[in-house]
């Protein structure tokens, strides 16, 4: 009697389970693409904007170069000179 009733509860769950796949294997419809959806381009509402030229000179001479002073290269850095007046002694 159990085995009966338990069997009528499977075939039922399976023809439910059946119907209810039949019914979502429906073709899709897309939907027409509208402005903005992914994959399409972005409608332009405003002109592009340009960048500036550069404006002309109007033959005016163009800058002197800067001269930097170079690094002396014989000299130390007076910064790293130890100047000790006492000499230390080993160990102490």
């Amino acid at each position: 009697m159990k085995c009966s009733i338990l069997t009528v509860i499977v075939l039922g769950a399976l023809t439910l389970g059946a119907v209810q796949a039949q019914e979502l294997q429906t073709v899709p419809v897309a939907p027409a693409p509208t402005p903005g959806a992914p994959g399409t381009p972005t409608p332009t509402l405003y002109p592009q904007v340009t960048p500036p030229v550069v404006p002309k000179t109007n033959g005016s001479p163009p800058l002197a170069p800067i001269v930097l002073p170079a690094p002396p290269k014989d000299q130390t850095v007076p910064a790293l000179q130890q100047n000790d007046s006492k000499p230390k002694t080993p160990g102490g």
